[in-house]
């Protein structure tokens, strides 16, 4: 990751210092909405230095989720689901 990444991406939403949220349970940078809810646009390549980011695993992660017969809206997903745990195994 480049130094201009590291120092302009969070994974603190609510960081007004910081244009792009990183969301470790999906591996998956995104340019905050400032909408006053917590959207964001994913983004594929780093847009200082055009280094290709990890792909999203946000599609993977409802599928584990899906598998372990959890509705992630209704219901509490496990601890290592809230983390890269667990696409780390």
């Amino acid at each position: 990751m480049c130094d201009k990444l590291k120092e302009f991406s969070s994974e603190d939403f609510d960081n007004v210092d910081t244009p792009i949220i990183f969301i470790r349970k999906f591996d998956e940078y995104g340019l905050k909405i400032w909408d006053g809810g917590s959207s964001s646009i994913v983004i594929d390549f780093c847009p200082w230095c055009g280094e290709k980011l990890p792909t999203s695993k946000r599609d993977q992660w409802f599928e584990e989720i899906e598998k372990l017969g959890i509705d992630p809206w209704t219901e509490d997903v496990p601890d290592k689901y809230s983390t890269d745990a667990w696409y780390r195994k």
